[in-house]
């Protein structure tokens, strides 16, 4: 969320989100010339979702612009705090050396099963953000992992994070810490409205009935049910997994790192499983 009233690149306009990472003078070399084009059809918008659907019709270029996004406002952040950040001139060669290294991984050819494209994200309501939770068990190191992503209407992150903790004795119940850690960050953030979503059928079916099908779980269902009183406008869903892969790559990272919190942006190693969730949302 912008808390400035002007863009730490050029502090010269107000900081609207099209400005920041898109119209900004500053980042023309950033955007030109590989999406010259796309420059000239959005020359009239004003609205960055508008923005984001028109960018998304050329689907050769979501990867890369998608990565571009998250670099900008990675280098935003770092600007803003005055710490060390990658020059804007950079950028356009860091976006693609993203997007290949992704593909290294997966090759190019290989196509994304059909069972990934029927479930997949989907973003909330217009007002409202998205909540994802996941867990990661790490039964060798006697750990678990905790990951969260907010998301708004656009698919446009808001804030992300990953933790680890110590393995509970009751290993379903890291589920359940993970919706609670999710509820936890959102409000610790101010969001009002939000759509909860999680990925184990059980848990999510425990917390709409208000079920306490566990010992193990009571106190921290009963967490959930006090949480969610202080949110003007919640709901909780199941999804598939599928559906919920970049909360699940956050609980994995979580493996050599204790806690990790970004704000509008997201590690590397979880841009490839967001970008496909972006690309998604207007198919």
């Amino acid at each position: 969320m912008l808390q400035v009233d002007t863009y730490p690149n050029c502090n010269l306009e107000l900081e609207l989100v099209v400005h920041a990472l898109w119209s900004c003078k500053k980042l023309d070399i950033v955007w030109l010339p590989k999406f010259a084009k796309l420059k000239e059809l959005s020359a009239s918008l004003s609205c960055f979702a508008d923005l984001m659907s028109l960018a998304l019709q050329d689907p050769m270029c979501v990867e890369e612009f998608a990565n571009t996004i998250s670099l900008i406002w990675m280098t935003r952040n770092r600007a803003f705090f005055n710490s060390v950040c990658l020059p804007l001139e950079k950028i356009p060669e860091q976006a693609c050396a993203l997007v290949h290294e992704f593909h290294h991984i997966r090759p190019t050819h290989a196509k994304i099963p059909r069972t990934a494209r029927a479930v997949r994200w989907k973003p909330p309501p217009p007002s409202l953000v998205k909540v994802n939770f996941n867990d990661a068990i790490f039964s060798t190191h006697s750990s678990a992992g905790l990951g969260v992503i907010i998301r708004d209407q656009a698919g446009l992150v808001l804030a992300a994070l990953s933790q680890s903790i110590p393995l509970p004795t009751l290993v379903e119940t890291v589920e359940v810490m993970a919706a609670r850690k999710a509820l936890l960050f959102a409000k610790e953030l101010g969001f009002e409205k939000v759509v909860v979503e999680g990925d184990s059928e059980v848990v999510i079916k425990a917390i709409k009935e208000k079920s306490l099908l566990s010992s193990g779980w009571d106190h921290l269902l009963k967490d959930i049910h006090a949480l969610s009183l202080s949110f003007s406008c919640i709901s909780f869903l199941h999804v598939k997994r599928l559906g919920n892969r970049v909360a699940h790559s956050l609980a994995r990272r979580s493996f050599c790192n204790p806690l990790l919190v970004w704000m509008e942006e997201l590690p590397p190693d979880s841009v490839d499983v967001y970008n496909q969730d972006l690309g998604f949302i207007n198919e």
